[in-house]
């Protein structure tokens, strides 16, 4: 299985911060049942598409420039 973006959040004594990784999603439970606060993140948005409320189209259009949509073939 190919890898995927995931965000893993550390909270520290002062502040909680959040790190983006490449991963297998098959470790995703293990992680989790072990205590892990881990993400998969399926879009990534630029502030300024946020700013002109576009954001709905920019995920349309990320998710069809790479090939979202032959996970629904995969199925």
């Amino acid at each position: 299985m190919s890898k995927k973006l995931m965000s893993i959040t550390v909270k520290g004594k002062n502040h909680t911060w959040a790190f983006n990784f490449y991963a297998n999603p098959e470790h995703v439970e293990e992680w989790r049942n072990d205590g892990l606060e881990i993400d998969i993140i399926h879009n990534t948005v630029p502030m300024w598409i946020a700013d002109a409320g576009l954001v709905s189209q920019w995920c349309w259009l990320q998710d069809l420039f790479n090939f979202k949509f032959m996970d629904w073939f995969r199925k």
